[in-house]
């Protein structure tokens, strides 16, 4: 009776007891670890929020931010630029990170306004294909001596006088906004004979202008009667003359000189709106 009492105990019932390895629960005794206590492989790329430094495509240095999950950084941020870098990587050892320019994908807007009025806008999207469109009036070309809008910046043509060939003014007029201005110095000589000389313009345009003469006697008062077609008008700087729309011609003459040697200047003006107008204008100072 003593003996079974005093037998050899139950394994079950040992301090601190073992799991029944069929439950699958309580500690594994072959490794000794928890099972719920997870692994390393898991664990987060970087701190949700973080921001660490990366090389934009240009060189300059950015910024990326850590996403909400830990587990990858935001594209790198460039200062002053419209653009990012959408193909950065980071290493989860070292957390440096790099990017691919062959893939980088940006985005510039751009627009230049050029001096004729048009306007150009580039759009880039993909670092090489842009598309470009103009607005604005016509692009004029003038070949003439520009500025030549009044009197001080007339373009000079020389002297002329009775016996000399007629001479040519070729010019652009670039909208209603253009003048030009031309100017030739009639010489009064035996060439013109007994008679005042004569001032005659022969005006041929691709549209219709405005032509004005305006003069400025060495020696007295300019004395003349417009054409018909035309009329009476002052020049900016005060020159009497005749404005019109076409060829004029008229007999000059200087009071209270017996030399009737004068400035002559020729003015073009008043195109079409937006309006490119090539002019050819031949004058001359001839006796009668």
């Amino acid at each position: 009776m003593l003996l079974l009492a005093c037998g050899k105990a139950d394994p079950a019932a040992t301090d601190g007891g073992s799991t029944d390895s069929s439950s699958g629960s309580g500690t594994d005794t072959a490794t000794g670890t928890d099972p719920s206590a997870g692994s390393n492989s898991g664990a987060n790329v970087c701190d949700p929020g973080m921001s660490i430094a990366c090389t934009c495509t240009n060189g300059d240095q950015g910024a990326q931010v850590c996403a909400a999950d830990g587990d990858s950084f935001g594209p790198c941020e460039c200062e002053g630029s419209s653009g990012s870098v959408s193909n950065a990587t980071t290493d989860p050892t070292t957390g440096n990170v790099t990017s691919d320019p062959t893939n980088a994908t940006t985005t510039t807007d751009a627009t230049t306004t050029t001096t004729d009025g048009t306007t150009t806008t580039t759009t880039t999207t993909d670092g090489t294909s842009t598309s470009t469109s103009t607005t604005g009036g016509n692009v004029c070309e003038d070949p003439g001596p520009e500025p030549n809008e009044d009197e001080d910046t007339a373009d000079d043509l020389g002297d002329q006088g009775c016996g000399d060939m007629d001479g040519t003014i070729t010019g652009v007029l670039n909208g209603d906004g253009d003048i030009d201005f031309s100017t030739f110095h009639g010489v009064d000589s035996m060439a013109c004979g007994f008679n005042n000389p004569s001032i005659g313009l022969t005006l041929t345009a691709s549209d219709a202008v405005r032509l004005c003469v305006f003069t400025d006697c060495d020696n007295g008062t300019p004395m003349f009667m417009c054409p018909q077609g035309s009329m009476f008008a002052m020049s900016p700087n005060g020159l009497p003359g005749c404005c019109g729309n076409g060829d004029m011609q008229f007999q000059f003459n200087c009071s209270q000189s017996q030399n009737e040697s004068a400035d002559v200047f020729v003015r073009v003006d008043q195109a079409p709106v937006d309006a490119c107008v090539d002019y050819t204008i031949g004058y001359s100072w001839t006796g009668q």
